[in-house]
């Protein structure tokens, strides 16, 4: 299970009392925000241990439009394995996002939209509060489990959830205010059948909360939170997921983009590296390094790529707060290697070298791979495919 909830965890403070005062969110046109988040599962089958996973999520939005009354929202979020020490982050799973949220934190989701996962959590009671006061509102969560038991939908749950106020809490300067959330899930799923055999009867479980909330910026900052989901089987078999989370926020800044295209070309002509091409695209503004050269049906970056990179990566180092995802890309041509693993491997080597030179932390460089699916030429000739095989740097605007 992969939870979404925008937020993030601050240092500790002490817990104060609050002046009385309605608590709402607040929208601005163009706000631009990402947020990372890690959850910590362990799975059991029948009550014995099966794994344990560590998933990472990165999750970049906007506000597209937005009144007194809510604002729509649209991004995109990525979801990873952890990866080991001082590599980058492979994308696993990625989505885009869009949904509007009113005042009160209620979300309007289009019924084709699978993220987030839990929605309208927490939603505001629009009264003062003081320490103590408890209310309850309607929520939902929603599981697609199609991949994983071969069912035709995904499962929606709504929840009723438990809230109380807790006060407001000091954290890096900020009073924050503290909401604990509670609620139970309980549905019987109405699978009759899969492609598979077994598919789940009845999903069950808990999650426990702990929101963070800006009143002076009208958003929520932070979450904890502890949940276990609960998959009862048709051949009797029990699947337990367990676990906690929590997120951190990041502000992003609107990037001026033809400005740093300038910039970012002059500081590859200043190295040597002028036939480096670089562009803004909606993602930010991306390097193509179609000269990289790697050995044929490789991975492996040769000394004089692995110093290229280097040099590029002397220069994204001067945008610490911008992330940098690669994209690997092959030319389509027969071969006896796959080409889309191709592509991610070789994305990778890049990805690995960045962190490697200390350009980024391993969560703040992502990568994956797309095959031969986007090329930028016909694949007719051999300098076009020499153009197709590429690796690709942007640096993310948000």
């Amino acid at each position: 299970m992969k939870r979404f909830l925008l937020g993030t965890l601050l240092g500790m403070g002490l817990l104060v009392l609050a002046d009385a005062e309605p608590l709402k969110f607040l929208f601005h046109q163009g706000d631009q925000f990402r947020f990372y988040g890690t959850t910590i599962q362990n799975v059991t089958i029948d009550g014995q241990p099966y794994q344990k996973n560590v998933l990472l999520y990165r999750v970049s939005y906007s506000t597209a439009e937005a009144s007194a009354t809510d604002g729509l929202l649209r991004g995109h979020i990525s979801f990873s394995a952890q990866p080991s020490d001082g590599e980058a982050t492979g994308i696993d799973e990625e989505y885009d996002v869009e949904y509007r949220c009113d005042s009160l934190g209620r979300y309007t989701v289009d019924s084709e939209q699978l993220m987030p996962t839990v929605r309208s959590v927490p939603t505001l009671p629009g009264t003062e509060l003081k320490p103590g006061d408890t209310w309850s509102a309607r929520g939902e969560e929603v599981h697609d489990l199609r991949r994983s038991f071969g069912v035709d939908a995904p499962i929606r749950v709504p929840v009723d959830v438990s809230y109380t106020y807790r006060g407001t809490v000091l954290r890096d300067g900020q009073t924050l205010h503290v909401i604990q959330s509670d609620y139970n899930l309980y549905k019987r799923t109405g699978f009759v059948s899969s492609d598979r055999g077994f598919f789940p009867v009845l999903l069950s479980g808990y999650s426990h909360q702990t929101h963070y909330f800006n009143a002076e910026k009208g958003r929520e900052e932070g979450y904890q939170e502890e949940y276990t989901l609960v998959l009862t089987l048709n051949n009797g078999h029990v699947i337990t997921y367990s676990g906690s989370g929590e997120s951190r926020l990041a502000e992003a800044q609107t990037m001026d983009k033809p400005a740093l295209v300038e910039e970012v070309k002059k500081s590859l002509k200043d190295e040597g590296l002028g036939d480096v091409q670089v562009k803004a695209t909606p993602q930010g503004v991306s390097l193509n390094l179609d000269n990289i050269l790697f050995p044929g049906d490789s991975a492996q970056l040769v000394p004089s790529e692995q110093e290229k990179v280097r040099r590029i990566g002397e220069i994204l180092r001067r945008y610490p707060d911008r992330d940098i995802l690669v994209e690997g890309h092959t030319a389509d041509v027969v071969s006896a290697t796959d080409p889309q693993k191709l592509s991610q491997d070789r994305a990778a080597a890049v990805g690995n070298a960045l962190v490697a030179a200390g350009v980024r932390t391993p969560e703040q460089i992502t990568y994956r791979g797309w095959g031969a699916s986007k090329p930028l030429m016909p694949n007719d000739t051999e300098e076009h495919r020499t153009k197709n095989r590429r690796v690709e740097i942007t640096l993310l605007e948000n």
